[in-house]
């Protein structure tokens, strides 16, 4: 089957896909008619000064003030809803200030299932960020608990908007990046001690308990996929696999799950990585046109600048240009200081995953050692923000 064909066929299965999908909202649903919802909340809500978020699926729940909502709790929310629709489909959900009462606690005694699991793994989540909560101070443990578990629902307001204005904000949700990271770090460690298959598996697994260990929400389980598939078959210098497999993997997705497309972290996801895949080469090319031209690069502390640069700076400068576009779309305004403060905390970024890591299990005493460097990013961060 030629390449045509199958994009038409992808095509005709999406159209398909989207027209079959059914709307979550009642058919007699008016604007004055009141919609109850109930779901398993695995995350912690996130807090503003003035209300409490709740994000599920297309679900956008506010709540006025601060509500007490235990990860794990099966809760029913009623209220009215303000539907956002986009191609005649329901694309997101947004209930404002509803009643709500926890129904039942989900409860896992001789059955496991995939609910189970995640429920599970949202409690234990939960112990994780009270450790670092109570060996921590702020806003270092909210930084700590975003860049390794993608929890951002207590972290202070006025360093939530610093990280926003500084276009950081991406560090303290477990995503793509951290995916990357993880595949990164191990297999470059594995490649040195194991042969190429053995390293790739390790890599693989490395992925799937980084995406356990971050609570398996939906977003994390996407870019663990995306990750596997493509971050490591362009590690091994294969980009023309990895664009293929980059496409393959949000298609089956998309097919999965029409909706996904207007979905803010799947558009960033796919957009970062297709910047990767490839502005980053093309950077790459122009930097070493200009590096032939400079003997002195091969030595010294000019060797070690344009390692750098390739490393960090070329990879970020990619995604950025990747993701503008997105990032203006959304929210109206691009962040100019962000490379620069990319730049600066990224290489950071592996080091803190691993010391607060292992703040969960050495406490008090690893958690000395890891305030040095998060005060650091924290400082940065408030400094450009």
């Amino acid at each position: 089957m030629t390449k045509s064909k199958i994009v038409l066929l992808f095509i005709s299965l999406l159209i398909w896909r989207w027209v079959s999908s059914d709307s979550p909202l009642p058919k007699s649903w008016t604007p004055d008619s009141n919609v109850k919802f109930t779901a398993t909340i695995l995350e912690r809500p996130e807090y503003t000064d003035s209300q409490t978020i709740i994000r599920r699926g297309i679900w956008y729940i506010k709540i006025r003030g601060y509500a007490t909502i235990i990860p794990g709790s099966r809760v029913a929310f009623v209220g009215r809803v303000e539907p956002k629709v986009l191609g005649g489909k329901v694309t997101q959900i947004v209930m404002k200030d509803p009643t709500f009462e926890v129904v039942r606690h989900t409860r896992c005694v001789g059955a496991l299932h995939t609910g189970c699991v995640r429920v599970a793994l949202g409690r234990l989540r939960e112990m994780w960020v009270g450790i670092l909560e109570k060996t921590l101070p702020e806003p270092m443990s909210s930084l700590a608990a975003g860049i390794l578990l993608g929890v951002k629902g207590q972290m202070p307001q006025d360093f939530y908007q610093s990280l926003v204005n500084t276009g950081t904000l991406h560090i303290v949700a477990a995503s793509g990046f951290n995916v990357m990271i993880v595949a990164s770090v191990l297999m470059g460690v594995l490649m040195k001690l194991l042969s190429r298959g053995w390293a790739i598996a390790g890599g693989i697994v490395g992925i799937f308990v980084y995406v356990l260990l971050s609570g398996a929400s939906a977003s994390v389980v996407r870019a663990g996929i995306m990750g596997s598939l493509t971050l490591i078959a362009y590690y091994f210098g294969r980009p023309a696999e990895a664009k293929r497999l980059l496409w393959v993997a949000a298609g089956v997705m998309l097919l999965i799950n029409p909706l996904l497309i207007f979905d803010i972290g799947f558009q960033l996801s796919v957009a970062a990585t297709a910047g990767l895949l490839y502005i980053g080469p093309w950077i790459k090319k122009l930097s070493s046109r200009a590096k032939s031209r400079d003997p002195s690069t091969t030595v010294g502390m000019t060797s070690f600048i344009w390692s750098f640069l390739t490393e960090y700076l070329y990879p970020t400068l990619a995604a950025s240009f990747a993701t503008m576009p997105i990032i203006l779309w959304h929210f109206g305004r691009v962040s100019w200081i962000s490379p620069l403060a990319n730049i600066l905390i990224l290489p950071l970024v592996p080091l803190i995953m691993l010391l607060s890591a292992l703040t969960l299990v050495g406490g008090q005493v690893v958690a000395w050692v890891a305030y040095v460097p998060l005060a650091y990013v924290v400082w940065v961060i408030k400094l450009l923000g």
